[in-house]
């Protein structure tokens, strides 16, 4: 079972100024995602490397793996290497699509849509919200430009 990040932030020490916090928030966001990125990576990585892993995949969903782990080493490398190159670039792409103010997404002619990407903090026993911030507007930035400064933050962690 794959389990949740521990992230470098708690509750109690998050700034009290409302820029700060937000860009504070933006971070647990980008470390989370950047998480997920690695998570992602390291079962490629799995899963092309060990048949064992592999039989534990549904027939439908095998084959790619085992066409990967026919390379031999160079090429498997290579194909790693484009994994990453493929899922930074997915992430940035979604990041631009949840960053927009709705002006260019257009839903008919005399509407447009936009997404909201709310952080809850919740109270660990209760799950009562104590805090909520919308974390994809406002920033220092536009949102899909934070994915350099996690790349530089986060990047290269290990888990």
């Amino acid at each position: 079972m794959i389990r949740p990040p521990k992230l470098s932030i708690s509750y109690d020490t998050l700034p009290s100024n409302p820029k700060e916090r937000h860009e504070v928030l933006v971070d647990a966001f980008g470390e989370y995602l950047f998480w997920v990125r690695r998570q992602t990576l390291s079962r490629i990585r799995a899963l092309s490397e060990s048949a064992e892993a592999r039989e534990e995949l549904g027939r439908l969903f095998r084959p790619v793996y085992e066409e990967a782990s026919r390379l031999g080493a160079e090429d498997r490398e290579k194909a790693y290497q484009l994994a990453d190159a493929a899922v930074g670039f997915f992430a940035r792409l979604l990041l631009t699509m949840i960053s927009g103010n709705g002006f260019d997404d257009a839903i008919g002619s005399h509407h447009v849509f936009r997404f909201r990407l709310d952080m809850e903090i919740c109270d660990a026993e209760t799950g009562e919200v104590v805090s909520s911030e919308t974390i994809n507007r406002h920033g220092e930035r536009f949102f899909a430009e934070y994915w350099g400064r996690w790349l530089n933050r986060f990047g290269t962690e290990r888990d």
